[in-house]
Parts: C-alpha cells; structure tokens; sequence
C-alpha cells in the first residue's frame, strides 16, 4: 500500500469517527472548531487562549450539550477531553490528541497525516 493510500485511509476513518462522537457528544465539534490550523502538540495556555478568544465557554453556557465540568472553566473542558480520549496530557504538560482525532477535526502535527480539508 503507498503512503497516499494510507494517508486517504486515516482520513477517511477521523471522519467517520468524529462524526459518530459528535453525535453522542455535539458540544466536542465546538471546542475543536476553535482550534482549527493549531499544531499539535502544544502548551494548553495556547489553548486556552483560543478558546477564550472565540468565547467558546460563553457558547457552551448557551448550548444544550455541555461539558460536565464546564463549571471548572478551560480546565473542566481539558478534563472532559481527556476522559473522552480527545486530548493527550504529555508528560511535559503539553496537549496531544491521537490521529484519529486530530485530522478531522483539521488539526496539524509536524509530519503527520495532513488534517481534512
């Protein structure tokens, strides 16, 4: 199999994963749009300054479908990432998140299967 077959082949399989999370979890899809383009890994104030800017916490009050720990701020929204299994703590702190993941929702990583577009 060639390297584009296999790259076509992660892709194809973060759509359909994030798109069958999404459903169970709507409010995932809007705390990830926020981080469109980042590179992974990263620090989480990096992070949080995105989601801030966006006013992500603010939208989440409003929505139907909410983090459990939304009450806890950025932090209770990187916990409930990292129960979900979206988020990765490194052992430095930093933020990753498995492929399956990161390339749906058109995250990037040095040398990493590109994100869908």
């Amino acid at each position: 199999m060639s390297y584009d077959g296999i790259k076509a082949g992660v892709q194809a399989a973060s759509k359909i994963r994030v798109e069958e999370v999404a459903e169970d979890f709507p409010w995932v899809r809007e705390a990830m749009k926020c981080l469109e383009d980042m590179v992974l890994p990263c620090k989480f104030s990096e992070v949080k300054q995105r989601w801030k800017g966006q006013g992500l916490l603010e939208a989440l009050q409003q929505s139907k479908s909410r983090p459990q720990h939304l009450d806890q701020g950025e932090e209770g929204v990187r916990r409930d990432l990292e129960e979900l299994g979206f988020f990765e703590r490194m052992s430095d702190g930093r933020v990753n998140m498995p492929d399956v993941y990161r390339v749906a929702f058109g995250l990037r990583r040095k040398g990493g299967v590109r994100p869908v577009r």
